[in-house]
């Protein structure tokens, strides 16, 4: 036998082999071509497995392979954005064997670049284990997906019709084109260039023509795309069998079908729980073509048709698909329905999608209330609100910098609204103590210490428009503590800075009222911390405040003591026998206006405070009550014994104390919430009047202004959601059908609970659980609209405002 000693052949590329455990066994070691029915034919096995985690310039797999005799040789190969080749030969009997590889790519290799791994095992007799390919991309991204979604391979078409074929792609980088190319009876290679704001996964259809005098063959279908860095990835092929004339007696053959969900977002399948304005997906075949699509919904198998459409097309291709938007006719929710679909071919003959027994598929869905619609390219919502002046929801997309405007009137969404870097809390300006909402929406770029002004009257297409971005102060904390000195003995004051970031979060409205009318507006807000706080802050603190946007935007107010406010109220006092004097300062964003907010000294000790109570734990959530007088407050984390705060505008500073703000909760009040709860929390809500406070944990506390706690709701833990009737103005709350709660589920539900009896007095059926905030309105039209962020994207939920209470 020919001995090479183990190693390795590397060419092209720098890598890494790490130390690989092996696995000795008993091998053949037989070398001879002669037929022999002794020989080994088992062959080996090879698996390639990505390793994540790894820096942006790394790719790293392991190659796993097993014998049932021994391993002779191992080939590992990379291309494209990494060129590499590894070949090991053994001359000892190995069985199983694990080899961990990294490869470096150049720092210019741009992120999502693909590589292609390909490796392959060979035993001592001969056998090979097939080709095991592995895609990855630079940058920790994933690497780019394309593929046909339909038709099926295998599929058939007829020479003189047509083959509709739908191509489906993905890239992290964004698609920037998708295209297929065909070989076979018909060439053809053609494209969809797609323009800015482009997407990271998006679909096209193309229809392929097969001419009458095409030859009958293998037709095959090769997609490709192109990333927004021009980079090309090809996805697997499929074939269609080209035939001559069709067949006359054919019968069509519905062969996907999809409700409640899209045959191009992977996840193709029946749903049992379907909204009246649902989507059903019908994909059929038949060599004759197909002439209509189809579906009907009844109340009753067999019963009278409630809701059908028929989508008419040319019979000239032999595969087709349609999109139906149902329009069931139901208003009580759960309603059963029961759903089938249908196909016709050319030659008239019509049948429905059928059972692998041959029977009819009937399927019975759950309608249930709502309307699911994701957002128009893509994102994630931070906050929404509802403005009833204009009679649409802004919905702040943090992932796209923008605000995105839904209009209930046609149930579509508008032209969005750009704002600043990542927007998180919106809130509405302010206009009097009835709940008005000015024409004016406010918006916090947490990517940087602006808040962002919509006109709401602006823009071309009458979305809005951000006309003004408001520059948040820097707002520099220290402390002042009286030690000894270690040299002289005697005491002297050393002052602790503590730089918190700016970065608003969530934000709520407040405002002095005069004469019934809002004048000074107060912007309640929290901060998203930053790691590069100072110590002990560094832990990802935050912190809460408010601003005088009024006083703000005019030169004479940007130095006043009371244009803004750090909260610290909540930490005054000591413990472990040590008081730390507080100072705080406000500087303009420009650096040049000055402030004190706080004195350093002053002779009723007001401002010594425990210094670690100053901060606040990621994230801090922010709710204003409809009449813009309070504002509630919660302490978010993975933690218990979160705090919750108040804040009443009307309240004001201290007369004595100028520097104290009246309206803070006392530290007294938020110690006791914390001993009366210990709760870890995933949000608020505050009611119109902010009579009634509520804290999202694991159920839902319900407190007075004082922090008080007045009841518990039942509620699951780990949601978010949470809000009350637009309408709520205390636990007697009159009428009936407003002194209501509305909480997100683990369930597809949205619960209803009584804020007097704190019993749950109905639910709403969803298609989906809620995820994130719930946020409650009222339309001008008297129907009450519920808006909450799902799995999928926006659940709105247009409802009569006739729930109501069964509590005495």
């Amino acid at each position: 036998m020919h001995k090479v000693p183990f190693g390795a052949i590397r060419r092209g590329f720098a890598v890494t082999v790490l130390a690989a455990s092996v696995s000795l066994g008993v091998a053949a070691c037989n070398e001879s071509t002669s037929i022999d029915p002794q020989r080994d034919r088992v062959p080996p096995t090879l698996t390639l497995t990505a390793v994540g985690g790894r820096a942006d310039t790394v790719i790293a797999f392991s190659t796993q392979a097993k014998d049932n005799l021994g391993l002779k040789l191992i080939h590992v190969q990379a291309i494209g954005a990494v060129g590499f080749a590894f070949d090991t030969v053994f001359t000892s009997a190995v069985t199983d064997i694990q080899l961990p590889f990294t490869l470096f790519a150049s720092r210019t290799v741009p992120p999502g670049t693909p590589v292609t791994i390909t490796a392959t095992a060979i035993d001592g007799a001969g056998n090979t284990s097939g080709v095991d390919t592995l895609i990855m991309a630079t940058g920790n991204l994933p690497p780019p997906q394309v593929q046909v979604l339909s038709p099926f391979s295998g599929s058939s078409a007829v020479v003189g019709k047509s083959i509709l074929v739908t191509v489906m792609g993905k890239a992290a980088t964004k698609v920037m084109s998708l295209g297929l190319n065909s070989t076979g009876p018909v060439v053809r290679n053609d494209s969809v260039l797609f323009a800015s704001p482009m997407l990271d996964s998006t679909t096209m259809q193309d229809t392929i023509a097969i001419p009458a005098n095409a030859t009958p063959g293998t037709l095959t279908i090769t997609p490709f795309l192109r990333d927004s860095l021009g980079q090309r990835a090809v996805g697997p092929s499929i074939t269609i069998n080209v035939q001559t004339a069709a067949q006359i007696n054919s019968v069509p053959v519905v062969n996907l079908y999809c409700v409640g969900n899209s045959a191009y977002d992977n996840a193709c399948g029946h749903v049992r729980r379907v909204e009246v304005s649902d989507t059903v997906h019908v994909e059929a075949d038949d060599p004759s073509g197909i002439s209509q699509l189809g579906y009907e919904v009844r109340s009753t198998p067999g019963g009278p048709i409630d809701d059908s459409l028929t989508f008419v097309s040319s019979g000239q291709l032999t595969f087709d698909s349609h999109n139906f938007k149902m329009r069931l006719p139901y208003t009580t929710f759960p309603t059963t329905a029961y759903i089938q679909v249908f196909a016709r071919n050319s030659n008239g003959v019509r049948a429905y999608a059928k059972l692998a027994s041959g029977l009819d598929r009937i399927d019975t869905v759950t309608v249930v209330a709502g309307v699911t619609k994701v957002l128009p390219f893509g994102g994630q919502v931070a906050d929404a609100l509802y403005h009833p002046g204009k009679d649409r929801l802004y919905l702040t997309n943090i992932t796209r910098n923008q605000v995105e405007v839904f209009n209930l009137a046609d149930s579509s969404f508008k032209a969005p609204v750009i704002v600043g870097s990542r927007p998180w809390g919106i809130t509405a300006w302010p206009r009097d103590r009835n709940g008005t909402k000015g024409d004016t929406l406010l918006v916090a770029n947490s990517g940087g210490t602006q808040i962002s002004y919509i006109n709401l009257n602006g823009g071309t297409s009458g979305s809005g428009l951000e006309v003004f971005r408001y520059l948040l102060p820097n707002i520099v904390v220290a402390t002042i503590t009286t030690t000894t000195s270690a040299t002289s003995g005697l005491p002297i004051q050393v002052k602790t800075v503590y730089d918190f970031s700016d970065r608003p979060q969530y934000i709520g409205a407040t405002c002095h009222e005069v004469g019934g009318i809002c004048q000074d507006v107060m912007l309640t807000y929290s901060t998203t911390p930053t790691p590069g706080q100072s110590p002990p802050f560094s832990d990802l603190a935050g912190t809460l405040r408010w601003e005088n946007l009024t006083k703000g935007v005019t030169a004479a107010g940007k130095s006043d003591s009371t244009t803004s406010h750090f909260f610290f109220e909540q930490a005054i006092g000591q413990d472990g026998a040590r008081g730390d004097t507080l100072e705080i300062e406000r500087w303009d964003a420009d650096g040049v206006g000055h402030a004190v907010l706080v004195p350093a000294f002053n002779p009723l000790g007001s401002s010594v405070v425990i210094a670690r109570r100053l901060a606040f734990r990621d994230t801090t959530f922010v709710r204003s009550s409809g009449n813009f007088r309070r504002s509630v407050f919660g302490e978010g984390g993975s933690v218990i014994n979160s705090r919750a705060m108040m804040y009443d505008v009307d309240r004001g500073y201290d007369p004595t104390i100028w520097w104290v703000d009246r309206g803070v909760s006392p530290p007294a009040d938020v110690t006791d919430f914390i001993a009366n709860t210990s709760a870890r929390m995933f949000g608020v809500a505050i009611n119109f009047d902010g009579g009634l406070a509520a804290i999202r944990a694991d159920s839902s506390y319900i407190l007075n202004p004082a922090l008080r706690l007045l009841g518990i709701l039942q509620t699951t833990n780990t949601n978010a959601g949470l809000d009350f009737h637009p309408q709520n103005t205390g636990t007697f709350s009159f009428p009936l059908n407003t002194r209501l709660a509305f909480a997100a589920s683990s369930e597809p539900l949205i619960e209803i609970y009584d804020t007097n009896c704190y019993l749950r007095v109905g639910t709403i059926p969803i298609k989906d659980p809620i995820i994130g905030p719930i946020t409650a309105a009222l339309r001008p039209s008297g129907q009450l609209v519920l808006v909450g962020a799902t799995a999928r994207g926006v659940v709105i939920a247009q409802l009569p405002n006739t729930f109501t209470t069964t509590c005495p």
